[in-house]
């Protein structure tokens, strides 16, 4: 369901339901204007009075919103039907990145949260949860010629080898994730279409700053000098992603170019003995079971185990490893990834920030603090790309993580689809799709 702005396919932000914003010259006030003849699916306007409500029960700390956090402290008015405006108690810069990123509309009238009723190209009309959704054209939508299919239906098939043959046997279109063992044999046999492009999730191992034995930058840093990251990329991804050493890839006008560790196991074993650890350390890596886990962590282990660091590899079902293993930083060193971010304080507060809601590595400095707290409030881009770059060769330099990839985007979709476009965030957006 769309929202005010939408997150792009070149990894800028778009007019969805608004049509075009303004802010003031401090970056307190945003002003939205939306455009004509948007409705919801029931055939209601969406004013700017709906959009109103909306904001209103995100606010609500009663709410169960997800989003509660990020508008606590923002006034919403509108002063008319096609104006909404936004008033925050200091410049915040990530605003309108805040607002691209699960923020929809919907008619709150209807709100129960078992069909929503948005203002997107399509429209709920069958909802089995966990196991199919059943969407149909928007006739009112505002973008002319646009949806392009009249029906999808939605299903939900976790197991990748499932979704694939479903859609070897016809019975899907589209599906998700390929995976990479198979997809230059399938590109040989061009059986359907699979065309990988760079995506923005960061994978990466984080280390407990502040204690045991990674507590040490030293240790942080003799691990870097283990691994071998080409070998991660092969084995785990046969080569469908990027090696890394920061959060951004090269096309993010966010990425810096900072000289990445180089894989030498003498100089990682020499920092393991001036930290301590030369007679020997062994200990637990527990792992999310998501694939490619234990591919990527098996890798590690061998590395480490050739300096002296032996780890047990702990598989961990991902409902309790997020809330029990990973958040109460019950680790020392453990393999993690997250979806993508479009501007760079929705990664760095709240994984790097001391008071960060996700900074499971225990990370504090205070430098790296200021830097967050300056570059949520200067709204000069040029200003903040300088401020975000001296917070990549801080992050690098004392490694709360250590970067290893970012995974390609790897769709496949049968030959008679067209119109269908990839996302880099790994977002699936359908308006422009349809077969021949």
């Amino acid at each position: 369901m769309p929202g005010l702005v939408w997150w792009d396919y070149d990894l800028g932000v778009s007019p969805q339901i608004a049509e075009k914003w303004e802010t003031s010259a401090d970056g307190t006030e945003w002003t939205f204007t939306l455009r004509d003849g948007v409705t919801f699916h029931n055939g209601k306007p969406c004013t700017a009075g709906e959009i109103l409500r909306n904001f209103e029960h995100i606010k609500d700390p009663n709410s169960g919103s997800m989003l509660t956090p990020d508008f606590e402290d923002v006034e919403v008015s509108a002063p008319d039907d096609k104006t909404v405006v936004f008033t925050l108690t200091e410049s915040f810069a990530p605003f309108l990145a805040i607002l691209s990123h699960r923020v929809a509309m919907t008619d709150m009238d209807a709100y129960d949260g078992t069909k929503p009723i948005g203002t997107g190209p399509f429209k709920i009309v069958e909802w089995q949860r966990g196991s199919q959704i059943i969407l149909e054209r928007h006739e009112g939508y505002w973008e002319e010629g646009l949806p392009k299919a009249d029906r999808v239906n939605w299903k939900f098939m976790p197991d990748s080898d499932v979704r694939l043959t479903a859609l070897r046997a016809g019975e899907v279109d589209i599906t998700t994730s390929v995976p990479t063992q198979i997809i230059d044999q399938i590109k040989e046999s061009g059986e359907f279409v699979v065309d990988p492009i760079p995506g923005v999730g960061e994978y990466y191992l984080a280390f407990n700053c502040a204690e045991g034995p990674f507590a040490d930058v030293r240790m942080r840093k003799a691990v870097a000098h283990a691994i071998d990251k080409e070998a991660i990329l092969e084995v785990a991804l046969w080569g469908h992603g990027t090696i890394t050493n920061v959060s951004f890839p090269p096309t993010s006008p966010w990425f810096v170019e900072i000289p990445d560790y180089e894989q030498d196991k003498d100089k990682a074993r020499a920092l393991v003995e001036e930290a301590g650890y030369g007679g020997g350390l062994e200990l637990d890596m527990p792992i999310p079971n998501w694939s490619p886990s234990a591919e990527v962590a098996e890798i590690v282990q061998a590395d480490l185990a050739d300096i002296g660091i032996n780890v047990r590899l702990v598989e961990i079902e991902w409902a309790t490893y997020w809330p029990e293993i990973y958040l109460k930083s019950d680790f020392y060193i453990t393999y993690m990834g997250y979806s993508a971010r479009i501007d760079p304080d929705q990664i760095f507060y709240p994984r790097f920030h001391s008071k960060g809601v996700h900074n499971a590595t225990r990370y504090s400095n205070p430098r790296v603090d200021e830097l967050i707290e300056q570059g949520r409030r200067e709204i000069e881009e040029a200003k903040r790309k300088e401020i975000y770059a001296e917070v990549q060769r801080i992050l690098v330099d004392e490694l709360p993580w250590l970067w290893l990839y970012l995974p390609d985007i790897t769709n496949g979709w049968a030959k008679n689809v067209v119109g269908f476009r990839q996302h880099p965030g790994d977002l699936l957006f359908l308006t422009e799709a349809t077969k021949q």
